[in-house]
């Protein structure tokens, strides 16, 4: 087998000197550290005299930095990192870890360097880990010498319990709450055969690590398959397909081999979580490549027992990097499966894939042929014209440009694209958002050289001047979210139905209660409150529920009261630091020193009234309304109740006009008042 290095350095001496018409393409090995063929210059058209599509680059961009061997892959994440509302970019290169804000300065307590050869291979991911309440960035660094995951607050400070020292070549981690408990664990694989889960505070999770057949081939996902309630975790290996629930008992029906296990091999391809069918469980689409005739790259879609859905696995003629995704790109209310070919030619011979659930190609696929990409399709709405369209890399070169595509769902270009920038854009997945909550779309991309002597990085962040619709966007990042888990969730879903929400008061404390219908990428709920309506201040934070289509209840206590009226609202805070707020709920506290009982309101009434009463101490207590001579027509209340303040809604529309009697009694208090029911 090869060295990765002996490899890259070999393809850069077969390189001729470029010249303004060549076009340069590059492979990058799989996890067997195999290539197809040393790097290629051919001659090519002029695409930057072609294609513009209008967008602005950021001020302050592109950032770059250098990679000793390892190009990053997957791209980088954006999250908010600082108080401001504006989000800020997180990427990897080489052996440091960038953070900057959309002016291109570098977040205060960034960038981190770790030790030499020990990269940031893989993209970086946020998730509060610890339950603080607050997210963390979580990166693994390694190479061939050895794998250790960091995790740093906000602010770039390290986190107790690490860095903690795995193997080499630690893959991409993935964030998921698998016990529920309010705190992300960390998911992710090495080259060692190991698959490992760790808490928050860097110890090992119960029933962790798994060993496996042989490496692990990409990052994992986390989801509940089986739909048993449980959080699975799912991992390839280069032969296998491992899902464990969250205490590593493997599912029935796993592990699941691929097709070809002698010459083929997982790589790269995470898998993704889904449910096709509609039965509530999630089937796993993920890909693999052999070197056997007629079935370069596979695409499986397997079911959570472990059998395939009917009409899979599909082969195609070249290899397949990037992970699947899923989407409803024909409009037909069913999802479809979309991948592309990996490969790197001069001349285009590769292709990108959509599948209906049934196997069958989509309408005006297969798409091509495209010089290769390696990354996720990212399917959004690029140009508003609410159609989806399909977003990917493509591994070529010319001169020193680089390109990210963009078709229409007829196999067109956008209007404009490709968009262009410096170097190669290989295994560099784009980005999609609205970075600075101005409503405008932002994409973020990357690239890289081959340049053996100066292999640099290049982050970009362009203003596309489109609105921004969330509902649009398939996938805004890699694997979905900056905690990288995989699930697929239709995005037309509202990201937090709010159900309703409400405040009582009893006692010395204000309780809130919220309901929610759905949550997309919910982080949770910040907890604010007023006494004027303006001046707004935090009071506590509830952790919300990730990304779910249950209807979920909230509670939160405020026992910090004082006499008066205030108010109340909920910060809903998604995963990437993006906000919204509730309405506003309000109500009065007042010191109760002595029981009463007030008159009706309205007096006479038809056939609503309230009645409003003080109760200076918990006990029992009745309230009941009586006719004039003394007999009892209803019960009111009858039970235990807490101090506090009570308005109680009397309906009378059974009842005849006149004259009535409304008593409150309890062990230390008897008072009654009269009302008058006028018809």
């Amino acid at each position: 087998m090869k060295n990765l290095i002996t490899v890259l350095f070999v393809s850069f001496l077969l390189v001729t000197v470029s010249v303004d018409a060549q076009i340069r393409t590059s492979f990058i090995p799989d996890l067997d550290e195999l290539i197809s063929t040393a790097e290629i210059i051919a001659e090519s058209n002029h695409y930057s005299d072609m294609y513009d599509p209008g967008y602005t680059v950021y001020p302050g961009f592109p950032k770059q930095g250098m990679y000793n061997i390892f190009s990053p892959k997957t791209g980088a994440i954006y999250c908010n990192l600082d108080a401001d509302p504006e989000m800020e970019i997180l990427f990897g290169a080489g052996e440091t870890l960038y953070a900057v804000n959309l002016d291109g300065s570098a977040v205060t307590g960034w960038p981190k360097t770790f030790t030499t050869n020990y990269e940031v291979a893989w993209g970086v991911s946020f998730g509060d880990i610890n339950g603080d309440g607050e997210g963390e960035v979580v990166v693994s660094a390694g190479g061939p010498l050895g794998g250790h995951i960091h995790a740093f607050k906000k602010d770039g400070t390290l986190l107790p319990g690490f860095p903690i020292n795995v193997g080499k070549y630690a893959m991409n981690p993935t964030l998921a709450d698998l016990d529920g408990d309010g705190a992300m664990e960390i998911i992710l694989g090495t080259r060692d055969k190991l698959a490992y889960v760790f808490k928050g505070d860097g110890s090992v999770y119960p029933g962790w690590p798994k060993q496996m057949d042989w490496y692990v081939a990409s990052s994992a996902s986390a989801g509940d398959v089986n739909g048993d309630g449980v959080m699975d975790v799912v991992m390839e290996s280069r032969n296998l397909l491992y899902v464990w629930d969250k205490d590593g008992q493997i599912l029935p029906g796993f592990p699941y081999a691929i097709l070809d296990s002698t010459i083929g091999s997982n790589s790269y391809s995470a898998p993704l979580l889904v449910d096709l069918t509609g039965d509530g469980k999630q089937e796993i689409v993920f890909c693999s490549h052999s070197n056997a005739v007629n079935a370069g790259g596979i695409v499986y879609a397997v079911k959570h027992d472990g059998t395939s859905l009917p009409g899979f696995p599909k082969t195609v003629n070249d290899w397949i990097y990037g992970p699947p995704i899923a989407a409803d790109i024909d409009g037909d209310s069913e999802l479809e499966i979309i991948i592309a070919e990996y490969g790197s030619s001069p001349v285009p011979q590769f292709y990108v894939y959509a599948y209906n659930l049934d196997g069958s190609m989509v309408t005006n696929f297969p798409m091509g042929p495209y010089h290769g990409t390696a990354n996720q399709i990212l399917v959004a709405d690029i140009d508003n014209d609410g159609q989806f369209e399909i977003i990917f890399d493509e591994n070529v070169v010319e001169v020193t440009t680089g390109r990210y595509r963009a078709l229409n769902m007829d196999g067109t270009d956008v209007t404009g694209w490709p968009l262009e920038l410096t170097q190669n854009t290989s295994f560099q997945q784009p980005l999609l958002g609205d970075l600075n909550n101005d409503g405008i779309l932002d994409m973020v991309g990357g690239s890289f050289n081959f340049d053996v002597n100066n292999k640099q990085v290049f982050l970009y962040v362009w203003n596309t001047g489109l609105p921004y619709n969330p509902a649009k966007i398939v996938n805004p990042m890699y694997q979905f979210n900056p905690q990288h888990s995989g699930v697929f969730v239709d995005p037309s879903l509202i990201p937090v139905e709010l159900e309703s929400f409400w405040v009582t008061v009893s006692s010395d404390e204000a309780v809130l209660n919220w309901i929610t219908a759905t949550e997309l990428n919910n982080s949770g709920f910040e907890i604010e409150k007023s006494f004027n309506n303006i001046d707004w201040n935090k009071i506590g934070f509830i952790q919300g529920n990730g990304t779910t289509t249950n209807k979920t209840a909230y509670t939160f206590n405020d026992n910090n009261l004082t006499p008066g009226r205030f108010h109340y609202r909920l910060k809903q805070i998604d995963f990437d630091g993006t906000y919204t707020y509730s309405k506003t709920v309000s109500a009065d506290y007042y010191l109760i020193s002595d029981f009463s009982l007030e008159q009706n309101y309205p007096n006479p009434f038809n056939p609503n009234t309230t009645i409003k009463f003080e109760l200076p101490k918990d006990g029992f207590v009745s309230l009941k309304i009586y006719d004039i001579l003394g007999n009892e027509i209803t019960t009111l209340v009858n039970e235990e109740k807490p101090t506090g303040r009570y308005e109680i809604n009397f309906d009378a529309s059974a009842m005849v006009s006149g004259v009535y009697i409304y008593k409150l009694e309890s062990a230390e208090y008897i008072s009654t008042k009269k009302m008058l029911l006028l018809k």
